[in-house]
């Protein structure tokens, strides 16, 4: 094998594959790209086996068909430190040839058949979606997942696509949020699964570095596929059937409360000053066109705050959990939000714009 491209093209390549390879792998092959160079183009893979990132690259010059599988760190780093417009690599008895007018690199590679079959992306049964509104959905979704403080509910996001839309559902049993999204489902395509934290991450970070507008998407029975012009994920999916969370979403809230959300996120942010990581509990009273937000801390002190809101119906005070509130609010960018409660033991309900819901659980605001 051998071929000549240019450094930024196979820069962006290695850059675009380089996450999958986890250096806590005990398996040392899973900690080398595969590169296969055929009919002008040059494509690299990575895998972990649970997910597997190809990326093709289509303005280069094969002078000499074939593949190799290399370490992809070393690889990878003289890549980023290459300071000539095009980069010549050669695949030489099982050794990766690097070379330029200035520079020169051999390094040991592995035998190409010991690697693992990368799945490929069949044309078929796939929907079309805007990329923007993949990584919008994600956004809404996935930090319930993310983060130390998850040790409930299930670690991945439920996908589900029906008719003329695609929805996105995380919980972890103490909050939970739902995205529903119009798509463009010509073939009626009718199918969900679970996609674990680690895939979800990869498409997000290929869906955000992608230029074009349109991603495909199709799901198998074990594994999901995320196409792009240049780039396919693979992810396996999480086995089992996702929670009826239906049942968990309120349905029958009668106080309708409207916010800024600035307003909002900024007065729990200055009451929660006092919580700690003992005490994580807010009380919001809502009374005429005011809320009222108090922070009794039993070994910090206390702190109150006043906000204006559009709220017509009878008092009401409710506990809640500062950190799950604000988790949701910072990813969403709307300027207005409806909160919708109904008593201090039922689950209180925050909606933005139209299809996106967030559903979390009160506290108990026991005696003063």
């Amino acid at each position: 094998m051998k071929i000549i491209c240019s450094k930024e093209f196979i820069r962006k390549g290695f850059h675009a594959v380089e996450n999958v390879i986890s250096g806590s792998n005990i398996n040392p092959m899973l900690q080398n790209v595969r590169i296969i160079a055929n009919n002008n183009t040059l494509e690299l893979s990575t895998t972990d086996m649970e997910v597997s990132v190809s990326y093709l690259i289509d303005s280069v010059e094969v002078i000499t068909p074939g593949k190799m599988i290399g370490p992809e760190i070393q690889i990878s780093s003289i890549v980023k430190e290459w300071t000539e417009e095009t980069i010549e690599i050669t695949e030489e008895d099982k050794k990766c040839v690097i070379k330029g007018k200035d520079n020169f690199f051999k390094i040991f590679c592995s035998d190409p058949e010991g690697f693992p079959t990368i799945p490929k992306f069949i044309e078929e049964e796939y929907i079309e979606i805007d990329k923007n509104v993949l990584l919008d959905m994600i956004k809404k979704t996935a930090f319930i997942i993310l983060g130390d403080r998850t040790k409930h509910g299930t670690s991945g996001i439920f996908l589900d696509i029906s008719d003329n839309q695609i929805k996105m559902v995380t919980n972890d049993g103490r909050r939970l949020s739902e995205v529903k999204k119009k798509i463009n489902n010509p073939h009626s395509i009718s199918k969900n699964c679970i996609i674990p934290i680690k895939g979800i991450l990869q498409m997000q970070r290929i869906a955000g570095e992608q230029e074009e507008d349109l991603i495909k998407l199709r799901i198998e029975e074990k594994r999901i596929f995320i196409k792009t012009k240049h780039s396919t994920l693979c992810s396996q999916l999480l086995e089992g059937q996702y929670p009826k969370y239906e049942e968990v979403i309120p349905t029958n809230l009668d106080k309708k409360i409207y916010m800024d959300r600035n307003q909002f996120s900024s007065a729990i942010r200055r009451v929660s000053i006092m919580t700690t990581e003992e005490y994580k509990l807010l009380r919001f009273k809502f009374s005429g066109e005011i809320l009222e937000i108090r922070c009794l801390s039993p070994d910090v002190g206390e702190s109150k705050t006043e906000i204006p809101i559009e709220y017509s119906g009878e008092d009401m005070e409710i506990g809640l959990n500062p950190e799950f509130l604000l988790d949701y609010l910072k990813n969403v960018d709307c300027d207005r939000i409806l909160l919708e409660l109904k008593d201090q033991g039922t689950a209180g309900k925050l909606k933005v714009g139209t299809g996106c819901i967030y559903v979390v659980m009160p506290m108990s605001l026991g005696e003063e």
